[in-house]
């Protein structure tokens, strides 16, 4: 039994004694800098950055981006459509600090789906264009009138 506790030390202490016969650790060069050194002039770093609005692919879907929006920054989000849309390459493109820039960049995005996204008081709302008026939709006078302006027509007589 002690024959072999000496022969496991030895072995132990061989492997121990060859660790320190190693080399010493190349000397790395390279772009690297050395710590706890100050800068040479001082460098802005912002402490609070206005919030982008802008899609991420993360968001998956157009209500997903709005509830989003409307959460970070202290909006609620009125949604009125009966479907959602997913986020296509034409909202991958908005990248703005303004939310009215913003909505106005995704309705644009969604035209042709009919979708209009509006900032309403303190409420992002997501609704049809064909529910927006607009002055197109919105007759100035009663739709039959003849303007006060334009002369009358006469029907050519048959004789």
């Amino acid at each position: 039994m002690q024959q072999a506790l000496l022969k496991i030390f030895i072995a132990v202490a061989a492997v121990a004694m060859s660790g320190c016969a190693t080399k010493p650790a190349p000397d790395f060069g390279g772009r690297w800098k050395p710590v706890n050194r100050f800068d040479a002039a001082p460098t802005e770093i912002p402490l609070y950055t206005s919030y982008a609005f802008q899609a991420s692919p993360m968001d998956g879907t157009l209500k997903a981006m709005l509830e989003r929006w409307a959460a970070d920054s202290g909006m609620s989000l009125d949604y009125r459509l009966g479907s959602d849309y997913t986020l296509h390459g034409g909202v991958s493109r908005i990248s703005t600090t303004s939310a009215q820039q913003a909505v106005a960049d995704v309705t644009t995005a969604y035209a042709a789906q009919g979708v209009y996204v509006s900032i309403v008081g303190n409420k992002i709302v997501a609704g049809s264009s064909a529910a927006v008026p607009t002055a197109a939709t919105t007759p100035a006078s009663a739709p039959n009138a003849t303007p006060a302006s334009a002369p009358a027509e006469t029907a050519p007589s048959g004789s």
